[in-house]
């Protein structure tokens, strides 16, 4: 069995990671499929003669996602910068432009002119939320119609129909002259603060991400080797198992090894949480990114790359925040289930409303509702960012939790 490790690119809730999951379980020779929202990360665990690492990428990018795999990983990085970036300037152009439109109808505010019968401020609100909803919140209606052709739903849809909703409904009493049914602001509102929500969710990405990119420069970065002609320093990726290297005092042990000459106190407190030095003879064994303290140290290097203890430290903390802890599998059962349920109640609401009062435009507002408040963000994304930020958190500070 074999083990892959991914990044999903375009994932927005719970749905999503659920849908992805279940579409590599469903192939033949996968043996374990755990997709993370929080990281955007799949793991999969498959048999490589029956199936590649290509067709579990494929699996993943015919639901309408983008695949990033560890050879990636400076692209993933740029990927996710470039995420962060958007998300904040839609997110502040999106509260910029809502916050207007709130202000005039909590205010009641009125605009000099008019234009076919209304207040200037009613279109100012039109144009306004228009902005916000069709343009800024674009990802959400094609995430909508990608759906709608995959005969599926997610967080997207939610959020499409319920500002849709409210944009539609508004220029249509606009259109009957019925200026007490006007709800430009509930749109915009809502749409701006869910992209709000999603820079904070980039953002903590960005930041669990950290931890492990600072636990991976502990290591030296350069190593200097003894050769017959001398020694010379070469980057630490060129370092091979058996190289003879000579660490002088003040300088981090670049990988793991073996002392052949010479006598030292190592600093291994970032290994063991130890700050009394440890003394090092010939024949001991010391670790990557240690620190030789008092004498020069001639050791023969054991593992390199990653089978050094520093990046197995690195693939653990890694691996706590892609695999799912039980109350997250239940959580992402429950969101997949979700949304089709909460559209269902939507149409049902809005039909008994209907029946009841006879006026739609009283009965459409209820449905809106049930749609923006029961968008999943905390069930799905709560869960599995908790997780990813508190290990990396822990990692900074030494502590592993698995």
């Amino acid at each position: 069995m074999k083990t892959a490790t991914f990044t999903i690119m375009g994932m927005h809730c719970a749905s999503c990671s659920v849908r992805n999951e279940r579409s590599l379980k469903k192939l033949d020779g996968v043996s374990m499929a755990s997709v993370n929202l929080a990281p955007h990360t799949a793991r999969v665990e498959y048999d490589e003669a029956k199936i590649t690492e290509k067709q579990l990428h494929s699996a993943v990018i015919k639901n309408g996602y983008k695949v990033l795999t560890e050879e990636f990983a400076e692209e993933q990085k740029q990927e996710i910068q470039r995420e962060l970036k958007t998300s904040k300037r839609y997110a502040i152009i999106a509260i910029f432009l809502a916050a207007p439109t709130l202000i005039m109808v909590m205010t009641a505010a009125t605009l000099p002119g008019s234009l076919f019968g209304y207040n200037t401020s009613i279109w100012v609100q039109a144009i306004l939320s228009s902005i916000v909803i069709l343009v800024l919140g674009w990802k959400f209606h094609v995430g909508m119609f990608r759906k709608v052709m995959q005969k599926s739903a997610n967080m997207d849809t939610l959020i499409s129909i319920g500002t849709l909703s409210a944009l539609v409904f508004s220029i249509y009493s606009l259109v009957r002259g019925d200026e007490a049914n006007l709800y430009f602001e509930t749109g915009a509102v809502i749409a701006a603060l869910i992209l709000l929500g999603k820079y904070f969710e980039a953002r903590t990405r960005g930041q669990a991400s950290q931890a492990i990119e600072k636990l991976m420069e502990l290591g030296a970065k350069t190593a200097r080797i003894i050769e017959k002609s001398g020694e010379r320093e070469i980057p630490i990726e060129k370092v091979n198992v058996g190289d003879t290297l000579l660490v002088k005092p003040g300088e981090k042990i670049p990988v793991d090894g073996k002392v052949i000459k010479g006598t030292s106190s190592i600093d291994e407190s970032m290994l063991t949480g130890e700050s009394m030095p440890v003394s090092k003879n010939k024949n001991d064994d010391v670790f990557g990114a240690t620190i030789n303290i008092s004498g020069a140290l001639y050791i023969t290097a054991t593992k390199v790359g990653k089978d050094t203890i520093l990046s197995q430290i690195v693939r653990m903390v890694t691996d706590a925040q892609v695999k799912k802890a039980p109350i997250q599998k239940l959580v992402d059962t429950i969101s997949g289930i979700f949304v089709p349920i909460v559209i269902i109640l939507a149409l049902i609401t809005v039909g008994i409303w209907y029946y009841l009062t006879g006026n739609l435009a009283q009965s459409i507002l209820p449905g809106v509702a049930i749609l923006v408040i029961a968008c999943p963000c905390s069930l799905g994304l709560a869960t599995p960012t908790a997780i990813m930020v508190g290990t990396g958190m822990g990692a900074q500070r030494g502590i592993l939790i698995k």
